[in-house]
């Protein structure tokens, strides 16, 4: 690379405006540099930029907590940034940044968008607000109703209300996906009344530790059956423990629900930099 590509380069990255605004985390911005000067290591000269690269966020980040990630999507000026913790656990939750299984049905959901058309929406466990935040996006032209996120965590819901605003600065609240605190074990007193009629469930690894299943199904009974069972939902987990998964799709057929598996999105045409090692598996249940 000569002197102005590496420029256009550092540029389109670490000085992208998005970045610049609003920072990734320090440490990865560190190893892409370091990677990238690796890679250029036989060149006769570097730009400047790319040092000062690696000095400038490092006095600019005073956030130790938090930092953001930006998905920049295909279609022009679509994108999503979110404000997550840089740690995995943080404030007692895992929920404050984005898990594989969330960016895996994200992918899913751009592929099939059929699904969501014309549907109100509520996700559990929803974290940081992604796939809300995705379906509501005027570029990609999904088309969905109304979105409700709700989580568990009132620091998620903070966090998700947070990413919301950040990324719908303009629109009027009431066309954005909506945020609540909702506990599986209290779903009977949460004030339904006030949302949409819910057509279509989405969770996105919510099913890694069994202690947590009654609760989640029970929560699952109780809205299936407030819509006489004319409901379906998309359930995407990354498959850490396969007797865990096991054990959950045994008790749903105890309950009398269908599961289909649905085909995972290939990481030749993902829309997110995602581990496509990280093995997710998508199903539908009905009932």
């Amino acid at each position: 690379m000569d002197w102005d590509e590496q420029k256009a380069l550092i540029a389109a990255t670490c000085g992208h405006p998005l970045n610049e605004r609003y920072p990734v985390r320090a440490s990865y911005q560190e190893a892409f540099v370091k990677r990238l000067m690796q890679l250029l290591k036989d060149h006769e000269e570097l730009h400047d930029d790319l040092f000062s690269s690696l000095t400038s966020q490092k006095c600019e980040q005073q956030d130790k907590d938090f930092a953001y990630k930006h998905y920049l999507l295909l279609q022009p000026d679509a994108h999503i940034t979110l404000r997550e913790s840089i740690s995995f656990v943080n404030e007692g939750t895992t929920g404050l940044c984005t898990w594989e299984a969330a960016l895996a049905l994200a992918d899913y959901l751009m592929q099939h968008s059929d699904v969501v058309k014309g549907k109100n929406i509520v996700e559990l466990g929803a974290g940081t607000g992604l796939i809300g935040i995705l379906l509501k996006l005027p570029e990609l032209g999904f088309d969905a109703g109304q979105i409700l996120l709700t989580d568990g965590s009132a620091s998620c819901v903070q966090l998700m209300r947070d990413n919301v605003a950040l990324n719908f600065p303009k629109t009027p609240k009431e066309a954005t996906p909506q945020c609540e605190q909702l506990r599986w074990d209290e779903v009977q007193d949460f004030p339904w009344q006030q949302y949409a009629k819910t057509d279509l469930v989405l969770a996105a690894d919510v099913i890694y530790d069994d202690s947590q299943f009654d609760a989640l199904l029970d929560a699952l009974d109780h809205l299936f059956t407030s819509r006489g069972n004319c409901l379906e939902m998309l359930l995407a987990s990354t498959v850490r423990n396969v007797d865990t998964l096991h054990k959950f799709m045994e008790q749903l057929t105890n309950r009398e629900y269908k599961v289909t598996p649905c085909a995972n999105v290939s990481a030749c045409v993902s829309h997110f930099c995602r581990d496509h090692t990280a093995a997710v598996q998508i199903i539908s249940i009905k009932r």
